[in-house]
């Protein structure tokens, strides 16, 4: 789990009727499991189950030559497909759906079956550049880079380095272009579980989505506790808490 795409609905006060309605369901090629979290009694736990190609996944790791062998080899031993779990937490207080993942295909498809199961619709997550700059100013430890849109003449202009936040062509950005921040990468200021607070978390303004990473780039989960606390900072910013 290295990227989640947050989105929001309104209504669905009842967490187990949520989970009740959505476990068990079967489509095609997937299915829904569904239970409320034993840590949190706003959240519903939904795994997406799914069989994806085989040959398709294999290819992601080995190069050609070597994924025809791999895939030929498991072919005759009757193995085409792959199971995969995709896991979700909707939240009936903080009215977000987070999906461990950044594929496009893969978000439309469950969320258009968790909407048609439970009669909601699903948005994405859009902050506005005020709204990024509020998040970092009061929820980071460093500003470690930034994306501006539509900046001098440049669809992109992204700026990285230490402790963005003081840095001088920085704020003259911010002062010329108050509007067209649109990513933040920095580390947060939230209660770590296991004291490992080196890792970075980016956040797209347009996309709703949140990507981890660390300085050796070997990153892989972690901790749901986290995961929910920055979910959290993107609902109190946009107002979902009433």
């Amino acid at each position: 789990m290295s990227i989640v795409t947050v989105l929001k609905f309104d209504g669905l006060s009842s967490p187990w009727q949520a989970a009740k309605s959505l476990d068990g369901q079967k489509m095609s090629d997937s299915w829904l499991t569904a239970f409320v979290s034993k840590y949190n009694r706003n959240e519903v736990v939904v795994n997406y189950w799914v069989y994806e190609d085989l040959e398709n996944d294999i290819k992601k790791i080995f190069d050609e030559n070597e994924s025809l062998e791999v895939v030929s080899y498991l072919k005759q031993n009757g193995k085409t497909r792959v199971l995969k779990r995709i896991y979700c937490y909707l939240n009936t207080m903080m009215k977000t759906l987070e999906i461990y993942t950044g594929s496009e295909d893969k978000i439309e498809a469950i969320v258009a079956t968790i909407e048609r199961i439970l009669q909601i619709k699903l948005d994405r997550v859009v902050l506005t550049s005020e709204e990024l700059q509020n998040i970092y100013s009061q929820h980071s430890n460093e500003l470690k880079q930034v994306m501006f849109k539509n900046v001098e003449g440049l669809f992109y202009e992204i700026l990285r380095g230490k402790y963005l936040e003081n840095n001088d062509k920085f704020k003259r950005h911010m002062d010329k272009f108050p509007e067209s921040l649109r990513v933040i990468s920095f580390r947060p200021r939230i209660k770590f579980l296991n004291g490992y607070n080196k890792y970075q978390v980016t956040l797209n303004g347009d996309r709703g989505t949140m990507r981890f990473s660390s300085p050796n780039e070997q990153f892989d989960f972690r901790p749901r506790i986290e995961v929910r606390q920055l979910t959290f900072l993107i609902a109190a910013t946009l107002g979902f808490l009433g």
